[in-house]
């Protein structure tokens, strides 16, 4: 008989939840999960973490407010901006475009994501969201 050979064998997680100290989701999901080197963040609206409730009144209050919880996401999961390779926007007035763009601008500069942007009926008077794809060093 021939020898057989043992092989190690490294069983890597098909995913990893990204837990974010002091944000806690509203719902059954997950903020953020890793797999496959990527970064998948859900939808973040214009909700401030502490309160849960809703940070303005306007597009550009809330997006901007959806922009810092993106950014702690991204953090908390190892990824930045700089990294984001999609981008799937929520708005609930197209009319809002010229806001959208200017802001997209703003964070993403000169070498911006892809993106999807639709218009939709969101929740609670939320004006904005924004969920992501992000690579992972």
């Amino acid at each position: 008989m021939g020898a057989t050979s043992k092989r190690s064998v490294k069983v890597v997680p098909m995913k990893e939840v990204v837990e974010v100290p002091g944000m806690p989701a509203i719902g059954p999901y997950s903020h953020a999960v890793k797999a496959g080197g990527l970064l998948f963040i859900a939808g973040q609206a214009g909700l401030n973490p502490l309160t849960g409730k809703v940070e303005g009144t306007s597009l550009t209050e809330q997006a901007r407010q959806a922009f810092l919880n993106l950014g702690v996401i991204l953090e908390a999961g190892g990824s930045s901006f700089a990294q984001v390779v999609n981008t799937t926007l929520l708005v609930a007035d197209a009319a809002e475009f010229p806001a959208v763009n200017a802001l997209f601008a703003e964070v993403f500069g000169p070498q911006p994501p892809a993106r999807m942007t639709m218009q939709v009926t969101l929740p609670k008077g939320l004006l904005f969201s924004i969920g992501c794809v992000a690579s992972l060093d």
